[in-house]
């Protein structure tokens, strides 16, 4: 196997170990489609990852859809910069739902934008401010270490990047990022990255 298929299936296990819906995208492909959901994507929206795959996530739009909105997610995408907002999505029924989503970058190795991360939450308008406020509240009880690290892995960069980037080894990046999935009380380093970017880093 190689290191890109690697990083990829590890990703992918991430995602589905999410309690959280969530999504894989392929930046390198046409259109950025999906390559995998997890299992509370499918629940949250009754499509079944078979029929997601290959396509891109607007296949959530619908007639309310806020187009501004759509396009900000847009302008992240195709500058690879992580976002978070609430727009109006459908499911495949054709309820409709506000969602909150949060995407994010993932690079390669060599510093290629490679993956997008996405999940999504079914809110109430509100709630949403709260959403904010409750992810501050959890990114500021991290040490300062941990908050650069995180905010890093919220632009998408590997631990060998995090670690280039803060003069760390990749060993104590890998250690900051455990200790830190455990003072957030969330499972999964995807979890980690969406309150980061829930909380505006």
């Amino acid at each position: 196997m190689s290191k890109r298929d690697n990083g990829r299936e590890e990703l992918i296990r991430s995602v589905r170990l999410s309690p959280i819906a969530s999504i894989v995208t392929d930046a390198r492909l046409d259109d950025n489609p999906i390559i995998a959901v997890n299992d509370p994507f499918e629940q949250l929206t009754g499509y079944a990852e078979e029929e997601l795959v290959g396509r891109n996530c607007r296949v959530l739009a619908g007639p309310e859809t806020e187009q501004a909105l759509s396009a900000s997610l847009g302008r992240a995408v195709a500058s690879a910069t992580p976002q978070a907002l609430q727009l109006t999505n459908y499911r495949k029924d054709g309820s409709k739902f506000l969602n909150a989503v949060m995407i994010a970058p993932v690079f390669d190795d060599a510093g290629e934008l490679a993956y997008f991360l996405g999940s999504q939450m079914e809110v109430q308008a509100q709630t949403a401010d709260g959403l904010r406020t409750n992810a501050v509240e959890r990114v500021m009880s991290l040490t300062a270490q941990q908050q650069a690290v995180l905010r890093l892995m919220a632009r998408g960069l590997r631990n060998r990047q995090i670690g280039e980037e803060l003069g760390l080894t990749e060993k104590t990046i890998k250690m900051h990022r455990s200790a830190l999935v455990r003072r957030l009380g969330v499972s999964t380093a995807v979890e980690a990255m969406r309150l980061a970017i829930e909380a505006g880093f």
